[in-house]
This record gives structure tokens, sequence and C-alpha cells, in this order.
């Protein structure tokens, strides 16, 4: 199996889809947070997801974004070269939370 490189690309956030074993849960209080925070800063830190469009990293961020009605827009993502193994997912998906 090749060495992962990633890179880049543009894709709409309703095209993004989650990973229904996402650990991270959020509080209404840190929703409303990282809400205040991507209307001040915008989308800094962007998603990673796989090439399929299952999000890796960025859950509660996409889940902000698409609930400001913002679902439409193309955003900045992270993509491996690459296919990630269930395996590889499952580990970056926990170390990036």
């Amino acid at each position: 199996m090749g060495q992962l490189v990633w890179t880049t690309e543009r894709r709409r956030i309703d095209a993004l889809t989650p990973y229904d074993r996402n650990p991270r849960q959020m509080t209404k209080a840190q929703a409303k947070q990282l809400e205040r925070s991507l209307r001040k800063f915008g989308l800094v830190e962007i998603p990673a997801i796989d090439r399929d469009g299952r999000i890796v990293a960025g859950h509660q961020r996409v889940s902000v974004l698409k609930a400001l009605g913002r679902g439409k827009e193309t955003i900045d993502v992270r993509v491996p070269s690459r296919k990630l193994t269930e395996e590889e997912f499952r580990e970056y998906n926990l170390r990036s939370n």
C-alpha cells in the first residue's frame, strides 16, 4: 500500500458524509461557541475526508455549517491520495478527536 499524501480539494458541504461512529460529541454551549468562531474567523481548520467523501475529521464544523444553512457552499477539504483502509480511517478519526 502506498504512502498517503494529502491534498486540498474543494467539495460541497452537503456532499460530505458523516462517519456514523464519530466519537466526538458537543454540548449546545460548545456548538454555540463553534458557531461564533465560524462566523468570526471562517473555516480555518478544514475537514479531512476519505476519497468517497466520508468525513474523517471536522464533523462538528461541517455540522454547524449545515445548521447555518451553508450546505450548498463549496469548501476546502483535505483528501488522501488513496482510499484509507478501515483501520487507518478509524485510527485517524480517533487521533484527530
